[in-house]
């Protein structure tokens, strides 16, 4: 099927590939609301927050740059010492060996970073009001992840609910832009889409949804009955988007014309 959506009133429109399903009769968000219950954005399900200063933000940057710079050595491919994140496309330009780069850049932790999460951790728990840890008990050990998408090209999760995932009811995602984020690449979200009611979202089972044949662990969205019709928050650098896993976000497409996007992706716990 074609996954037909807006961003910021834009149509696009990319092959999902998967077996869809109407939902059953229920609103997920209802059972699993303590992350942002009683916050003022709580209903439409998103803040930007500022949650580094000048300092940390380059800090994290250059520890991103170092750990693309090993990936990229490890690949046997050349990168120079002033190897720009935005530049990443002109150095990995074929889909199988983005594919490669990714399955390393999915599982980073936090000490290979340089940053204190925990720090981080607080400073969010202050703003929401609520409790929050680094580690999560349904893994055995973190899962900090490096969203990188190519312009132009569909180097995108397709529309979700993080939520849909057991490990994931219970958190309060964390997306911090490192690089090429702006109003035409940064992360989607649909306001309020956290009280939809299942049965109105047409969707695939978990690691159900397959773009470009690169298989998701999330169920994908293809559907809704109220259209999927989104907007970009777009955190400036040195903020975060916070929101409900059970927001729908994704198809991130990277609109800009030659420069690369990248975004850390945090999960912290609240159960």
């Amino acid at each position: 099927m074609h996954c037909q959506l807006t961003i910021d009133g834009q149509p696009f429109s990319f092959p999902l590939e998967g077996e869809f399903r109407w939902g059953r009769d229920e609103v997920l968000f209802e059972k699993h609301r303590g992350v942002i219950s009683g916050c003022d954005w709580q209903e439409q399900g998103y803040s930007v927050f500022p949650l580094l200063d000048k300092k940390e933000q380059e800090q994290l940057r250059e520890s991103i740059r170092q750990v693309l710079i090993r990936i990229l050595v490890e690949l046997n491919i050349a990168a120079p010492e002033t190897f720009r994140l935005e530049d990443y496309h002109q150095y990995v330009r074929s889909q199988a060996l983005h594919g490669q780069v990714i399955s390393k850049t999915r599982f980073l932790t936090y000490a290979g970073l340089g940053i204190d999460f925990g720090e981080m951790a607080l400073r969010i728990a202050r703003h929401t009001g609520h409790r929050l840890s680094l580690q999560n008990p349904l893994l055995e050990k973190e899962i900090i992840i490096l969203r990188i998408s190519r312009p132009q090209l569909l180097d995108i999760n397709p529309p979700h609910r993080d939520g849909y995932l057991d490990l994931w009811e219970d958190v309060l995602n964390v997306w911090v832009p490192v690089a090429g984020s702006n109003a035409h690449s940064s992360l989607p979200v649909i306001p309020g889409s956290h009280h939809w009611n299942e049965k109105d979202v047409l969707r695939t089972e978990a690691r159900g949804a397959a773009i470009n044949g690169l298989r998701y662990h999330v169920p994908g969205i293809v559907q809704s009955r109220y259209g999927l019709n989104l907007i970009r928050p777009n955190p400036a650098y040195g903020e975060a988007l916070l929101f409900t896993p059970f927001l729908i976000h994704g198809a991130a497409i990277n609109q800009n014309p030659g420069t690369t996007r990248m975004a850390l992706e945090l999960r912290f716990y609240g159960g």
